[in-house]
């Protein structure tokens, strides 16, 4: 039922001739030690990630498509810092803020009107890299820019953030931000990133539209993190130095730079030949890795391949809206979207795309999740309601109760209609993508669905209208978090008031699951929330919007000496400062 698997090891051969051929040093533009200084290392690192990014704000832009892809979203860390950034094993640590709000403490309170005001304090010792202090003004002026009606990206598509009405400075060093509404998630800074206002005011005076098209978002960023902006060179790569006024304490590393490497390929030939020192996610798929990995080992290189589990789940987003939906037929009905679920083997899906390293992701929640306690009991393996086992005589009984039967050609046709099962995933660049659509294209082929696996270019992966406009499933790997974060509320449906923003690309809609989401959001009582996350799992599983396959791995490359890099909610960079090279 498989495709035949290519001889990685062969590939490895491959990218060793490519690394004989691969430049032996990154560019080197930005200063070293001053001359006549006693001797010291000058620590360079270079990390590579496959996609450019766009913008170092998305919703102040108006930057379209995935922020997160291609490991787009390593880039925000290294220059700038939030409220706070949680790290490996759940540890939040405080970064701008100094105190965070408090309902003991009298500084998070919930208002008569169902809105909520939450008090901040921030740390005194904040600079901005053109060494300018950090104020609360600079965070008031940073919402006042997302919140702007005339925004290109509208906060109603954007989760808890569109809660966020604006804030009120104290003094130069204390805030409050207002909200529309209870959400218990946002005590982490959501929507409170400051932008510098001595920088981008004068612009603003001008027009909303020219803060967007501002240099200050792409080349000329100037930020709060633990390194500067040196030089974007488009294409290419982007250069920093380390911001020795950084509250913190100057970072371990003197100099990064993060390089563009679109084709997983030419990643493992940089890391191979040393032209990089790390390779993070996305990029480098898990058969390669673990490749490599095992060859790193039997070489005593030193080199290190971590492969790294997250809550986000491979899943194919179906489309639900038949206005858009092709066939109209199809996965709009819960029996079909039922019986493709269990054509699909999907514990030897498993095996073959993380070998063995993962698991089947049957709900939104993952084991890691800190409500799966709560739940254990009611999602497999204990509870196998929601199992959907691979069983192929089961699938073609749900389909052709929903009046679909194979043609003479092999391919499903429902009979009431007409129309026959032509099928369409949109999934991104990479090995691995097109690997798991493969896989799964040969087993719908069975029961007679005719599956066309759409690769999207850069400019269809950017365009907001043409993903959630789309007529059959999209690739992605939302965590199972997003989804009661907001993700499944029928209001982050992408529409074309809210510019095609919004993270619920299938157009799922349900009262039930509306309710129970908003209900979590502000229900601060742990027992009562353990009820409503329980009650989520029927109203989410039992419709099967998405195809969940299994949790993610994602490989990390390092060369020997490198430390610090992990994963943590999609992002490898969160503890930059921390990263040395020995």
């Amino acid at each position: 039922m498989l495709r035949k698997q290519a001889d990685v090891s062969l590939v490895l051969i491959g990218f060793l001739v490519l690394a004989a051929c691969a430049p032996t040093q990154a560019p080197q533009t930005g200063t070293g030690p001053e001359a006549g200084a006693p001797p010291q290392v000058f620590k360079t690192l270079k990390i590579a990630i496959q996609t450019e990014p766009i913008t170092w704000d998305s919703v102040i832009t108006g930057g379209s498509g995935s922020p997160t892809s291609g490991g787009q979203n390593n880039l925000a860390p290294i220059a700038q810092d939030a409220m706070r950034r949680t790290l490996t094993g759940g540890e939040v640590v405080d970064l701008l803020a100094a105190e965070v709000p408090d309902g003991a403490k009298g500084t998070w309170v919930v208002k008569p009107d169902g809105g909520m005001d939450m008090t901040w304090k921030l740390r005194s010792n904040v600079r901005w890299h053109d060494g300018t202090p950090l104020t609360s003004a600079d965070v008031a002026f940073a919402v006042r820019l997302r919140t702007d009606p005339d925004s290109s990206r509208l906060a109603g598509g954007s989760g808890a953030e569109r809660l966020l009405t604006g804030v009120t400075v104290l003094d130069d060093y204390t805030l409050v931000a207002h909200w529309s509404g209870v959400n218990v998630t946002v005590n982490d800074g959501t929507g409170l990133t400051p932008v510098a206002k001595h920088i981008l005011d004068p612009v603003y005076q001008t027009s909303r539209q020219a803060v967007a098209d501002s240099r200050y978002f792409t080349t000329e960023f100037v930020g709060t993190g633990p390194f500067k902006l040196v030089r974007w060179e488009p294409g290419s790569h982007i250069e920093f130095l380390r911001f020795d006024d950084y509250y913190r304490g100057p970072a371990k590393l003197n100099q990064v730079f993060l390089r563009f490497v679109p084709d997983p390929n030419t990643m493992v030939a940089n890391i191979m030949s040393e032209t990089v020192d790390v390779v993070l996610p996305q990029g480098v798929d898990v058969e390669l890795a673990f490749e490599l990995r095992e060859r790193w080992q039997r070489e005593g290189s030193g080199n290190q391949v971590l492969m790294e589990t997250r809550d986000g789940i491979a899943q194919w987003e179906v489309m639900l809206n038949p206005t858009y939906a092709r066939p109209v037929n199809g996965m709009t009905q819960q029996p079909v979207r039922q019986a493709l679920l269990q054509a699909v083997d999907r514990p030897e899906l498993v095996n073959v795309m993380t070998y063995g390293l993962s698991q089947i992701a049957y709900t939104i929640y993952h084991p890691d999740d800190e409500n799966y306690p709560a739940v254990k009991d009611v999602v497999p393996p204990l509870n196998r309601q929601y199992e959907y086992p691979y069983d192929v005589r089961r699938a073609e009984q749900l389909l052709a109760q929903s009046g679909w039967t194979k043609g003479p050609d092999g391919v499903l046709v429902h009979q009431p209609s007409g129309e026959r099962f032509n099928y369409q995933v949109l999934t991104r660049t990479g090995s691995d993508r097109f690997k798991e659509s493969s896989i799964i294209q040969d087993y719908w082929k069975v029961i007679g669905v005719n599956l066309e696996i759409h690769v999207l270019t850069p400019a269809e992966a950017a365009d907001n209208e043409y993903i959630a406009t789309r007529s059959g499933a999209s690739f992605n790997t939302a965590a199972g978090a997003n989804f009661y974060g907001l993700r499944g509320h029928s209001s982050t449906i992408p529409r074309p008031e809210t510019r095609w923003t919004g993270n619920n690309r299938g157009h799922f809609s349900s009262p039930v699951v509306d309710s129970l989401i908003e209900k979590i959001a502000v229900t601060i009582i742990q027992q009562e929330r353990v009820a409503l996350h329980r009650q989520l799992v029927a109203a989410i599983t039992e419709p099967i919007p998405y195809h969940f396959w299994y949790y993610e791995i994602r490989p990390i490359l390092m060369l020997k000496g490198v430390t610090g890099p992990r994963l943590v909610n999609q992002v490898s960079s969160g503890n930059i400062w921390a990263w040395d090279k020995n």
